[in-house]
């Protein structure tokens, strides 16, 4: 099968267009994973997790860090 120039400039443009698409989508799917295991930012998907089992396991509506907070500064919760 041969293809004429310009069908094989169309094939070019679209699969330049193609590639340049999955590259963007790449660097968002990477930047929203970093920021989901940041250690830094307190919504990442370990602290969450934590939060949960500890919440699960104290019954308490609070962080670690919070009660201990309360429990230090001699809040009663």
């Amino acid at each position: 099968m041969t293809f004429t120039n310009k069908q094989l400039i169309g094939i070019g443009v679209v699969g330049f267009l193609a590639l340049w698409y999955l590259k963007n989508k790449t660097v968002e799917t990477v930047k929203d994973v970093g920021n989901a295991v940041n250690p830094v930012n307190p919504d990442n998907v370990i602290n969450g997790w934590f939060n949960e089992a500890y919440q699960g396991v104290t019954g308490s509506e609070g962080t670690l860090g919070t009660d201990l907070a309360d429990y230090f500064n001699g809040v009663d919760g």
